[in-house]
């Protein structure tokens, strides 16, 4: 009798055992925010170059940047940032708006502004240029309207889109 009840004892912490490793759960995450970065592995093929991205730029959310300038303003926008979003006090008379340092090919950036903005110098970044055909240049910004830019690569232009 003692050696059934140690044997089925013994086949009894098998089976829990057994049960619990097929039991094994993934973890999850709650929630991503704009400035994290997921790992790609392109192609489902692991390599030695390790790639990061955001998750705005895999799913095709806006990555945005919310400033609040004042006159005689100069800003880059983060690298990756689709959307960036000006909203000044009141009316700004001038500024700068320097395209990100490092840009993804087909990129687009926008800019909008709840303000209007009488003079604005928009540049392209190092090794950057803004393209001479397109809508062209901006030189304001009409409150509340959208101004926007897609970037290719190859010959490391700005084209404004919008």
């Amino acid at each position: 009798m003692k050696r059934l009840i140690i044997g089925a004892s013994i086949i009894g912490v098998f089976v829990a055992a057994a049960a619990a490793l097929a039991q094994v759960v993934a973890p999850t995450v709650q929630s991503l925010n704009q400035n994290d970065l997921v790992q790609i592995v392109p192609r489902g093929a692991p390599s030695a170059q390790t790639v990061y991205q955001t998750p705005g730029a895999i799913a095709g959310v806006d990555l945005y940047s919310l400033q609040v300038p004042l006159t005689a303003f100069a800003i880059t926008p983060p690298n990756l940032t689709t959307l960036l979003y000006l909203n000044p006090a009141g009316t700004l008379a001038t500024g700068t708006l320097t395209m990100e340092a490092v840009a993804s090919d087909g990129q687009k950036f926008c800019v909008e502004d709840s303000q209007t903005q009488t003079a604005i110098t928009v540049a392209a970044n190092t090794g950057q240029t803004l393209a001479s055909y397109g809508l062209g240049a901006v030189t304001a910004l009409t409150a509340n309207t959208r101004y926007c830019w897609v970037y290719f690569a190859a010959p490391a232009v700005w084209v404004r889109t919008q």
